[in-house]
């Protein structure tokens, strides 16, 4: 691969370059801002959730969910040449059902006394 020297002392380079950056920023702020609102999405009346809803309901990063689907922790639907993969409420809730319990029943009680015990061991040291 070739590169290519860019001379910004050139007359005609920098407005060239102040548009692609612009254009460039632009398009992040459109990622982010729909990054905090997801669509909700629904076929026949089943609620799907994309990676993206997963890791914001979730609060597991993109790795994380990846990890899970590859591991088979979590069902999901995939299209025939595999580019997209989804989740149906249903499978979400398993995964909740199976994954989680209620902080005030006695498992619950007994993994905040874990997590508590970890995070003050890890002050000790």
């Amino acid at each position: 691969m070739k590169k290519t020297e860019i001379d910004y002392n050139d007359v005609g380079t920098f407005p060239k370059f102040a548009k692609a950056a612009i254009r460039i920023m632009l398009e992040m702020l459109r990622c982010m801002m729909k990054k905090k609102d997801p669509p909700v999405l629904s076929v026949n009346g089943r609620m799907i959730y994309l990676t993206e809803h997963l890791m914001k309901l979730l609060g597991f990063s993109v790795r994380k969910v990846r990890q899970l689907r590859a591991d088979d922790e979590i069902e999901y639907m995939i299209s025939k040449d595999g580019s997209v993969v989804f989740h149906y409420e249903d499978q979400v809730q398993e995964y909740i059902d199976r994954t989680f319990v209620s902080s005030r029943s006695p498992e619950g009680r007994l993994r905040k006394k874990m997590r508590n015990e970890r995070f003050n061991n890890l002050g000790a040291k």
